[in-house]
């Protein structure tokens, strides 16, 4: 008996998934729990275990394709069994191209267009929904053959590769965020030589291993508990006061960026927020995160400073109203006392959403943060 394999639900909040590729061929014999195939949704990336005892039969997603969860993806059959006709219920509309373009999936504007220019809709590559051929489409198309020999020289000199569904969602929060959110940046240098020796006081213990990270991520917890409005969002329309502090953390993969969140941070002593990012940064750079856990942050703290960055702009991660930007850790001569010293200093750039956050405001929190880490003697295990 034929047993769908169906776009899995990972997460609350998510409503389709993107193919990554087939970890099995048409033909394979497979047992229930294996993985079959890789997805993903958003930023997380997971595999697809098989329903079933049995064999591959058929495919009905490719590689690359992104479609609403529960859609069959593929077919399991008995081995022995013959797949002469798909079940409705396993069928998938497919986006193929048949010989007549009266069925070809495209809007009527695409096809007026189209005839007009005496084009062959079967030669384009739809975008739609389901593939079907937009308008857009149809003028891109045009560009592209107009252009004639210069594509083809172009094409010698540069390479085109597609967008992977972590870099198309990278892409499409960033724009939302910088289009949506009035962007401000503060930036303020703080003297981090007592932030260094607490630090390095605290790993002369060799069961414990601190960052810096770990640290401003504690800080600020206090600092927001101090100004909790850098701790709210806006949809629009209304301000959402978020009672818990969930903190994310960005880690950089080898192809884009993930932010794990660290839930009710101003709850938890500096051991467990360092056990927390270490566990949540291992397992975004394995590929093992839950979907809830890159959702849900009010916050986000992103670190470049062990690329030796001085100073930058981050771009706010929706809803979210603030990010802190951290920067490279450097000696400089100071005056202490009326003496002149060598000091570790650091400069912390703060954006934030200029729509419910003032910028005396997030001068107020900026201080504040200050404080806490130029006495960090303050920040318990």
């Amino acid at each position: 008996m034929a047993v769908n394999v169906v776009m899995p639900k990972l997460g609350l909040t998510m409503t389709k998934g993107t193919l990554n590729k087939w970890l099995i061929k048409v033909g394979d014999k497979v047992k229930k729990g294996d993985a079959v195939a890789e997805i993903s949704s958003e930023k997380i990336t997971n595999v697809v275990e098989a329903p079933a005892d049995g064999i591959l039969g058929k495919i009905l997603v490719n590689e690359g394709e992104e479609v609403p969860v529960a859609t069959p993806i593929g077919i399991i059959i008995s081995e022995g069994e013959k797949l002469d006709e798909i079940p409705k219920a396993a069928a998938k509309e497919e986006a193929v191209t048949p010989p007549s373009e009266g069925f070809i999936k495209a809007t009527p504007i695409a096809k007026k267009l189209a005839k007009e220019n005496g084009l062959d809709l079967s030669q384009i590559q739809g975008t739609g929904p389901g593939g079907r051929i937009t308008e857009e489409d149809v003028k891109n198309y045009m560009a592209s053959k107009t252009a004639g020999t210069k594509e083809k020289e172009e094409k010698a000199e540069v390479e085109k590769i597609p967008m992977d569904n972590m870099r198309k969602i990278i892409a499409q929060r960033m724009k939302q965020s910088w289009t949506q959110a009035p962007h401000v940046t503060e930036n303020i240098k703080i003297d981090a030589t007592e932030m260094v020796d607490f630090r390095s006081k605290l790993n002369m213990n060799e069961k414990i291993k601190i960052t810096f990270t770990d640290i401003i991520v504690k800080a600020c917890a206090i600092a927001i508990k101090k100004y909790p409005n850098i701790n709210w969002s806006t949809d629009g329309e209304f301000i959402i006061k978020n009672k818990n502090i969930n903190i994310g953390v960005a880690v950089a993969l080898e192809n884009g960026l993930i932010v794990p969140v660290v839930r009710d941070v101003d709850k938890k002593s500096l051991k467990e927020i360092s056990d927390c990012i270490k566990d949540l940064s291992i397992r975004a750079r394995e590929n093992r995160l839950q979907p809830d856990e890159t959702i849900g942050g009010t916050f986000t703290v992103t670190n470049l400073g062990m690329y030796e960055i001085d100073s930058f702009t981050p771009i706010i991660n929706p809803p979210e109203s603030a990010i802190l930007g951290v920067n490279r850790i450097y000696q400089e001569p100071a005056v202490i006392n009326d003496n002149i010293t060598i000091r570790q200093s650091m400069t912390l750039s703060l954006s934030f959403d200029h729509r419910i956050i003032d910028g005396a405001a997030a001068a107020k929190f900026l201080l504040y943060l200050k404080q806490v880490l130029e006495n960090p003697a303050t920040l318990a295990l």
